[in-house]
């Protein structure tokens, strides 16, 4: 996995951090993952015509496993 930095409003960490200790995601990093491949499904995998799949993160194995949708 690639490691990027991102800045966001103090809101939006204190949003993570509590469904982090909620369990709801294991960790920040996580959520965005997930809240990026939803966006990614709703604005653009629908639109296009390509054979780009998003990735599924397997993190058990720290796999990278394709869904068939």
């Amino acid at each position: 996995m690639n490691l990027i930095s991102i800045r966001l409003p103090s809101e939006f960490v204190e949003i993570l951090d509590e469904m982090v200790l909620q369990g709801k995601y294991a960790s920040r990093s996580e959520a965005i993952r997930l809240a990026l491949r939803d966006f990614y499904r709703e604005h653009y995998a629908a639109k296009q015509s390509t054979d780009f799949k998003f990735p599924n993160v397997d993190f058990a194995y720290n796999n990278i496993i394709f869904e068939d949708d």
